[in-house]
């Protein structure tokens, strides 16, 4: 007679569970829960990693579950006994076995394994007793074995369930990295009839040209047909502000994360989508951090990397080495080692970067431009640096490692600029072709007044001089109006050409600004020119947060343009440039509550991203008045970070750190001036503290 649990149901019952158990724990908590805790080393997202890990298990899942249950009797409990033995000692190992060993993974050194003897024989008799456990059940619990083995399959899934919730939801705003950047493909071709090229100088005021038309005699020969407009107000301060709103219209007031600003200005009907649709070949070329996910779809030098072939094989295969050499008994993990070599990035090598001198050396190896006949109509911007600090281009555009000055600076920006204009004109492009020279911000007061040179299509002779009053936020209508009458929505939905000489308008600038724990956006308004600060009138401030949120540990907190560290800054820190806050002066401090530590915890680890060295300074940091790091911050510093341990002892019943920083070699009067006028000494982009 057959055994009631021989039959389909009752085997298919254990089947799944067993199943889940280890479907779950391996192939979709194990990888989920790597990428969380490693999201900063790892070149790809969440997203990517969540749908992958989704497919694989689903798949897994109905041919281990057949696996388990087709077989009968003996074999088929056997075969579960087996499974929720691997399972039992993968979520042991995953959760609670494994050791620091020091090094090794991620960062390309070899482990000592040798040195690990007495751990491996622990480890291996935790592993002897998770596979002989169920077998035992089996043997002694012959009527009650199933339901053990069942119900601890099921029991410890939800466990795994609660725990990854809580990662998802603690970790949700720091889950999906770009995996797109602006490449240089294309970077010096141009249509052999229709073109728009727009030079986008990082900062430059115009004030500025009066030096440019001193020392170069054929100034406006070399812009002929073009038109300087004297009253330009810029979007913003900062490139952070400036270039998104430049090159969309839209600013940021800190209504929500940067990151996702960003996102949502490069969604559907943007500029470009209608450049786009009118068959327009557009390529900006700009850090890929102005950038949203979408733009790849309207901008043809931007790509996702998660799209090139191979990429989501090198994804699995990377996520699931690290898998089994995490959940992996001791003897086995050197077989699932990983080196920096398994975990490169897809990234292409001719990923765009702010760099004067390779710009316009690389023009010159290309011998120029490259006129196509491939599409009708081109659009090409270009963000330089111009007169941004440090100073390092010399007057014929090469990079002096020596360091150079403003004019030798803006003459060598001026001198690559030109080269390409006459490019231009002695390809037979320049009078049908649109070009402006423009900047994201100026360089003097509020940095609210950079130059704006435009040639229109049709024009190539002589130069004058306007005193419109125009706004960079004219430019995305003004791109619109080549392709469209229906500009009205983008930027100020008017274009640069609707002002006359001495008209008067009301023109909107945001600051970025605040030190310490108040960083802000400032809204200003002005009718007057574009030069005059006192003109100008606070209208709104932008804050990112209104309260002070404890600090949970693990987590990354940034001192970028979501200021979220910059909430706990109380002395110091200067206001955030949108990728770094600098520290200025002697001392600076911070005070972190902390949400909750570990009974358990021995040292708090404290981890500061670095974005650069302002000053090389002596640096001593106190934690609640003791002393817990002391070195010279150098260059060395930007690719280690600043790394010190706290003594969780240290923190008190209220869950309190005061991190003070002192910097012997700054003179103490400074703290007498105002913040930003302070020594600058060290930036920084992050910080993270953890318990091991």
């Amino acid at each position: 007679m057959e055994n009631k649990y021989d039959k389909f149901g009752h085997r298919l019952a254990l089947g799944i569970s067993v199943s889940v158990f280890f479907v779950y724990t391996f192939l979709l908590y194990a990888p989920l829960k790597l990428y969380i805790e490693n999201k900063d080393v790892l070149w790809f997202n969440f997203d990517a990693t969540l749908t992958v890990s989704l497919i694989i298990s689903a798949i897994a899942l109905v041919i281990i579950t057949l696996v388990c249950t087709i077989p009968k009797r003996f074999i088929h409990a056997g075969v579960c006994c087996l499974l929720f033995a691997l399972a039992l000692g993968l979520f042991i190992q995953g959760n609670f076995l494994n050791i620091d060993y020091g090094s090794g993974v991620f960062d390309g050194s070899e482990i000592a394994w040798k040195d690990y003897t007495t751990y491996g024989a622990i480890n291996s008799a935790v592993w002897a007793a998770c596979l002989a456990m169920p077998f035992a059940f089996y043997m002694v619990f012959r009527t009650q074995w199933r339901k053990i083995i069942m119900f601890s399959s099921l029991g410890l899934v939800l466990v795994q369930v609660v725990i990854l919730s809580s990662l998802v939801v603690n970790n949700s705003g720091n889950l999906n990295k770009i995996t797109y950047e602006v490449t240089r493909s294309g970077i010096y071709e141009l249509s052999e009839k229709d073109n728009t090229v727009v030079f986008v100088l990082d900062s430059f005021d115009e004030e500025y040209l009066d030096k440019i038309k001193k020392d170069f005699p054929n100034y406006e020969e070399n812009l002929s047909g073009f038109v300087e407009y004297e009253n330009t107000l810029a979007s913003g301060s900062g490139a952070t502000i400036a270039l998104p709103s430049l090159l969309t219209g839209e600013v940021y007031t800190k209504d929500t994360t940067y990151q996702n600003y960003l996102n949502e200005i490069w969604e559907d009907n943007t500029v470009y989508s209608v450049l786009n649709d009118s068959g327009v070949d557009t390529r900006i070329y700009a850090q890929t951090e102005y950038f949203g996910a979408d733009a790849k779809d309207d901008i043809e030098n931007i790509v996702d990397y998660m799209d090139t072939s191979g990429a989501y094989a090198s994804m699995t295969k990377t996520i699931y080495k690290y898998a089994a050499y995490t959940y992996a008994p001791h003897y086995l993990k050197q077989y699932f080692w990983l080196d920096l070599d398994t975990i490169s990035s897809y990234k292409s090598k001719n990923a765009y970067t702010l760099n004067d001198a390779k710009f316009y050396s690389d023009y010159i190896r290309a011998e120029g431009f490259d006129y196509t006949e491939k599409y009708d109509s081109a659009v090409r911007i270009y963000n330089l640096d111009g007169a941004r600090s440090p100073y390092t281009l010399t007057k014929n555009s090469i990079k002096s490692i020596n360091g150079t000055s403003l004019e030798e600076q803006i003459y060598g920006c001026f001198n690559c600029l030109f080269s390409m204009i006459e490019d231009m004109k002695s390809n037979g492009v320049y009078k049908d072709a649109t070009i402006i020279i423009t900047a994201n911000i100026g360089n003097k007061d509020m940095t609210q007044h950079p130059l704006l040179l435009v040639k229109e299509s049709g024009k190539s002779e002589g130069y004058e001089k306007s005193n419109a009053p125009l706004s960079i936020f004219d430019f995305a209508p003004t791109l619109v109006s080549s392709v469209s009458k229906d500009y009205e929505n983008y930027g100020s939905g008017k274009t640069f050409y609707e002002f006359e000489n001495d008209a008067t308008r009301t023109r909107y600038f945001y600051l970025n600004t605040g030190e310490n724990a108040d960083t802000r956006i400032e809204q200003y308004s002005t009718r007057g020119e574009a030069g005059d600060t006192e003109k100008m009138r606070l209208l709104n401030s932008f804050y990112s947060t209104d309260e002070i949120t404890k600090y949970r540990l693990g987590t990354s907190r940034t001192f970028q343009m979501d200021a979220t560290a910059n909430m706990y800054c109380v002395e110091g820190f200067c206001s955030t440039t949108g990728w770094r806050t600098p520290l200025a002066g002697p001392q600076a401090q911070m005070v972190i509550p902390i949400s909750s530590i570990p009974n358990d915890a021995v040292d708090i680890h404290v981890y500061f991203e670095i974005h650069s060295i302002d000053k090389p300074s002596e640096c001593i940091i106190y934690a609640n008045g003791r002393q817990v790091f002391s070195d010279k911050l150098d260059k060395s510093y930007v690719s280690e970070g600043l790394n010190f341990t706290v003594p969780a002892s240290l923190i008190g019943n209220n869950n309190t750190l005061n991190l003070s920083f002192a910097f012997p070699d700054i003179d103490d009067a400074e703290m007498k001036l105002d913040q930003n006028k302070r020594t600058k000494t060290v930036s920084f982009k992050s910080f993270k503290m953890y318990t091991q």
